[in-house]
């Protein structure tokens, strides 16, 4: 097996989808398409390209933080007490382990994700 993977931004094949879990969920009820590339490390490492529907959950990095590239779409991050910022298309963010916030997708997206756990 290869040690060089690609991470395809547009893959061909079907996704896994399921909806947003209820227990982060504030408002809509978004599908959520996911394309998991690489699990290293005995899974402390997993790396894949995801779409989700418009839609407001909480977002909260324990144990673990996300870096994310934004294909397409428009999201806004909230870390409690702080102010909104806006992501879109090209853009990419690191949420460190810790974080906590509201995640508001305004147009469906599409990000790559890196997610590093403890």
């Amino acid at each position: 097996m290869s040690l060089l993977q690609t991470v395809v931004q547009h893959p061909s094949e079907a996704p896994a989808t399921s909806h947003a879990d209820p227990k982060i969920l504030l408002e809509g009820n978004p599908l959520l398409e996911k394309w998991a590339h690489v699990a290293s490390g005995n899974d402390k490492i997993k790396v894949g390209v995801m779409t989700c529907e418009p839609s407001v959950n909480r977002s909260v990095k324990k144990g673990f933080f996300e870096f994310c590239y934004i294909i397409e779409g428009l999201i806004e991050l909230t870390e409690d007490g702080g102010e909104p910022v806006t992501y879109k298309a090209g853009d990419t963010f690191l949420m460190q382990e810790g974080f906590a916030g509201t995640w508001r997708t305004i147009e469906k997206y599409k990000k790559v994700y890196v997610c590093v756990y403890d």
